[in-house]
């Protein structure tokens, strides 16, 4: 097991036990009765919300499941058959996982001439199924399927890459909507006491664990999507990266927002550039910075950038998307 495994396991079990073992931990050392809600009506009201918070958690699990599994396997025949081929040159090609026989993971740094004419870099991790063949050693040309609209998930895979739909993950839901009911069962024959819902309570797991659920992955969501990503999606991301006009962007202030993302200060850049009609569009962009950077960040004049030319204000700095 690599140390990325490994971390991504600690901090797994990290967040499972706060969201699943703690609250029950926390509810059961506490004396509780049968009547913890004596107003039926209220008691009936917890049931229904605890309800509506496990089916929303579950139900948008199983729709991000189907997401990546049906839904994926249809668009990659759909791009497959309809999409952009690209060719890409491999600049770097690292080994992830090495197994003594069969397929391996790579860390492949592609460079590509994208729509707009211009050489971009994008990394990609692959699985190769035939490592004796050296298909995606460094020099290498392969070939991309790309959507060139970045409407349908996956946007861009290997040229001849095939879907397999991952049963496990429908097992795994089944077994965990199981569970649930299970537990349900279980709080009503042991807590019930003869009076029906009324044990529930704000604070009973029932309603804890789903709220947790549904509130520390949305945060975590949020931090990334706003702070990491810069308020965009992967789509639009990967839109840029495969559409974008480049330009020279002209600083015309940097100041620190206040905001620290693992101690790393966020920066605000207001600056102006020609579109490639000439019209001058000026706009602002936030960007988490290296504390050690900083200085030569906010001495910059001018950073190069990439935008969209049917929408010049959706744009990104060039040293950044193309990391």
């Amino acid at each position: 097991m690599n140390m990325k495994n490994g971390f991504i396991i600690f901090w797994g079990a990290f967040i499972a036990y706060f969201i699943f073992i703690h609250p029950c931990i926390i509810y059961y050392n506490v004396p509780h009765s049968s009547n913890n809600t004596p107003n039926g009506m209220l008691a009936l009201f917890f049931l229904a919300l605890s309800c509506i918070l496990w089916g929303a958690s579950l139900g948008y699990t199983l729709w991000l499941i189907l997401k990546n599994s049906f839904l994926a396997k249809k668009n990659l025949t759909y791009i497959e058959q309809s999409g952009r081929r690209v060719q890409a040159i491999i600049k770097e090609s690292k080994l992830i996982n090495k197994h003594q026989s069969g397929p391996v993971s790579r860390e492949i740094v592609l460079d590509i001439n994208n729509f707009s004419g211009h050489d971009i870099l994008h990394s990609m991790i692959i699985r190769d199924t035939r490592p004796e063949e050296n298909r995606f050693e460094t020099g290498k040309i392969i070939y991309l399927k790309v959507d060139d609209t970045f409407k349908r998930n996956p946007y861009l895979f290997l040229e001849g890459s095939q879907a397999k739909v991952n049963y496990l993950l429908f097992l795994v839901w089944g077994i965990f909507l199981a569970g649930v009911i299970a537990y349900y069962r279980y709080a009503y024959a042991t807590e019930s006491g003869g009076l029906g819902w009324r044990f529930l309570e704000l604070f009973h797991p029932l309603l804890v664990i789903p709220a947790c659920l549904i509130f520390f992955p949305g945060i975590m969501y949020l931090i990334f999507k706003i702070f990491i990503m810069g308020n965009k999606t992967t789509r639009e991301q990967l839109r840029l990266k495969f559409w974008g006009q480049k330009a020279m962007a002209d600083i015309i202030s940097v100041r620190q927002t206040g905001t620290y993302i693992n101690e790393q200060p966020q920066i605000e850049f207001v600056l102006e550039f020609k579109d490639k009609m000439g019209k001058l569009i000026k706009t602002s962009k936030k960007e988490i910075v290296d504390l050690l950077n900083l200085g030569n960040v906010s001495s910059m004049k001018q950073r190069e950038i990439l935008y969209l030319p049917d929408n010049p204000e959706n744009f990104s700095f060039f040293d950044e998307i193309n990391n």
